[in-house]
């Protein structure tokens, strides 16, 4: 009996130190979260610059594009606020005020849409969701196409234009009297310059639509 004590004893002790040894899977902490969290599309991935395109991004006029960003920023701001969206999609709580809708059917209507624009719990027409942290109204980088970046419908693109998708910036708007400045740094227009050159194939200092796509394909095949 004494034996058979002993033996069982033994058992757990060896049970328990297998236990100790092994990994607790769930509580594993996970070493690098940016390699699994894909938030949207990469950003794109430029190169060294020749030597056009390096005297093109030296004279690039920083403030032009700075000034030319924020006033793109406050256009699209107030197309959200009024009801618009993406150049070739419409939000979904102005498609329901086309319904054909009778009594407090419309009147619930027009108050669901209000809840959606205050809320910025409004979608895209094509589904693409809108953005609603920090305040933000855009549209996620993957819906922004050609069209929508092209915001003075001249069939190309410019630093700024393209800066709306090429950079992790906070869209939202400056506060009254430039209390936050404007939306763009430095270092944040020279980012955007540095890729946007390097795919200015034919060096004009716009983007074409193919020039654009070779931009966006880049960060998704690094």
């Amino acid at each position: 009996m004494k034996k058979m004590l002993m033996a069982t004893m033994a058992s757990a002790a060896v049970l328990g130190l297998a236990a100790c040894g092994s990994e607790d899977v769930e509580n594993t902490p996970v070493d690098d979260i940016d390699e699994i969290v894909d938030e949207d599309e990469p950003y794109p991935v430029g190169g060294d610059l020749n030597e056009d395109q390096q005297a093109n991004y030296d004279a690039m006029d920083r403030q032009a594009v700075s000034d030319e960003y924020d006033a793109n920023m406050a256009d699209m701001q107030s197309e959200m606020n009024s009801g618009g969206g993406m150049a070739d999609g419409s939000m979904e709580s102005g498609s329901m005020e086309d319904g054909a809708m009778s009594g407090s059917g419309s009147m619930e209507s027009d108050s669901m849409a209000e809840g959606d624009a205050m809320s910025g719990g409004a979608s895209m027409g094509d589904g693409s969701a809108m953005s609603a942290s920090s305040g933000s109204s855009m549209p996620a980088r993957s819906a922004m196409d050609f069209s929508y970046l092209d915001r003075n419908d001249d069939g190309q693109l410019s630093v700024a234009e393209y800066a709306i998708w090429a950079l992790p910036t906070d869209p939202v708007p400056p506060e009254p009297n430039d209390a936050r400045g404007p939306h763009l740094t430095q270092d944040e227009i020279n980012e955007a310059g540095q890729t946007f050159f390097y795919f200015d194939d034919d060096g004009d200092s716009y983007l074409s639509q193919e020039e654009f796509q070779d931009a966006r394909n880049s960060g998704r095949v690094a």
